[in-house]
C-alpha cells in the first residue's frame, strides 16, 4: 500500500463523523495525515509524576498524579434531589506539591467508584483557585492501570505522549485516536528508497510514525525527529528547487562583461588583490549575468570579508 493515499484518507472514514469534527473545528486535523503530524509536545515516564506546583493559572493543563485522598461531602441543596448535593473533593500528589479535584452533583459517582487512594491516572482541566487553593473543577481523566489491556495497549511502553489538546479534546483522545490510525502507516510503503535513507541513517517514516507516537526508550524519539525533521528539510528544499527550475525558464537580457570594460578598469583600481574566493564568487556572479536567464544567488560571507 503506498503510504501517501494512506495518510490523505479522511479521519471521518476512520474515527467516525463525530469524532472528525471535533478533530476538524479544534484542532485543525482531517485526514490520517494530519493526525499523525500531530505531534506529542512531551513525554512523561511511568514513574516520574508531574509537578503540580508550576501549574499555571486560569490554563488547560494535563498532568499525570497519584491520588492521596477521596471524601465525598453532603450539603442541603434547594435544587438537589430530596435537598440534599453531593461534592467530591479529590487530593491528588506528584510528591511534592498537591492539587484538589472537586466534583459535584450526578458527576460524582463515577469519579468516586474509581479515584481511590493510591490510583494513578492522567488529569485535564482548567486550573482555578477556591479557598486559596489550586483546583480543578470537574476535570476530565483517564485511570493508569499498570494491569490493564486496555491501558496498556494505549500507553504502551515506558513513556507517555502528551499532546497538544483543547478543553474539548483531551490529550489521551487525541492518544487514542491516532492509536486507531497508526496500523493503516504501519502497512504502508515508505516512499523514500532503501538506499537513501540508509545513507543517512534514518528510519523508514512508518517506523519514525510509530516511534514518535509510541516510544519505548528516548533513543525512539530521537530516531523518530532525525527522520521527521529531515523530511521537512526535504520537502522545503523540493519546493524551493522547483522555484529555481521554473524562474530559470523565464527570459532576461544576458549581460555579457567586455574585455577591458568597467569591470576590469574597477578592478585595476582596487588599493588590495582580489582573493581567491573573491575571483570565485565574481565569475560565477558573470557566468550568471551572461546567461538568457535571471540569476538567482545569495553573496554569504561574513563583516568585512570583502562582499
Amino acid at each position: 500500500m503506498d503510504l501517501v493515499p494512506a495518510l490523505e484518507e479522511p479521519l471521518k472514514k476512520v474515527l467516525g463523523p463525530p469524532t472528525a469534527k471535533v478533530m476538524a473545528e479544534h484542532l485543525g486535523l482531517h485526514t490520517v495525515g494530519d493526525l499523525l503530524h500531530h505531534y506529542p509536545r512531551r513525554y512523561e515516564e511511568r514513574g516520574q509524576l508531574t509537578h503540580l506546583a508550576d501549574l499555571p493559572m486560569d490554563e488547560h493543563v494535563t498532568v499525570v498524579a497519584m491520588v492521596a485522598d477521596a471524601r465525598l461531602h453532603t450539603f442541603a441543596s434547594s435544587k438537589a434531589p430530596r435537598g440534599k448535593g453531593q461534592r467530591l473533593e479529590v487530593t491528588i500528589t506528584d510528591g511534592n506539591g498537591r492539587l484538589q479535584l472537586v466534583f459535584f452533583g450526578a458527576g460524582v459517582h463515577k469519579p468516586h467508584k474509581e479515584l481511590l487512594p493510591g490510583t494513578r491516572a492522567m488529569f485535564a482541566g482548567k486550573v482555578s483557585v477556591f479557598n486559596r487553593r489550586l483546583q480543578l473543577a470537574h476535570p476530565a481523566y483517564e485511570l493508569l492501570r499498570g494491569d490493564a489491556e486496555e491501558t496498556v495497549e494505549t500507553w504502551a511502553g515506558a513513556l507517555i505522549p502528551l499532546y497538544p489538546a483543547t478543553a474539548k479534546l483531551e490529550s489521551w483522545k487525541i492518544g487514542k485516536a491516532i492509536q486507531t490510525v497508526l496500523p493503516s502507516a504501519q502497512e504502508a510503503v515508505d516512499p523514500l528508497p532503501d538506499s537513501l535513507r540508509e545513507g543517512r541513517g534514518l528510519v523508514s517514516l512508518p517506523e519514525a510514525l510509530l516511534k514518535i507516537h509510541r516510544p519505548h526508550t528516548k533513543a525512539d524519539i530521537d530516531d523518530a525527529r532525525s527522520r521527521l525533521k529531515w523530511d521537512e528539510a526535504f520537502v522545503l528544499q523540493v519546493a524551493l528547487a522547483r522555484r529555481r527550475h521554473a524562474d530559470a525558464q523565464l527570459p532576461a537580457v544576458a549581460r555579457k562583461p567586455k574585455p577591458n570594460g568597467l569591470l576590469t578598469a574597477f578592478d585595476d583600481r582596487l588599493p588590495f588583490t582580489l582573493t581567491e574566493g573573491q575571483q570565485k564568487v565574481s565569475k560565477e556572479i558573470f557566468d550568471d549575468l551572461a546567461t538568457e536567464h535571471p540569476m538567482h544567488r545569495l553573496l554569504q560571507g561574513e563583516v568585512g570579508s570583502g562582499k
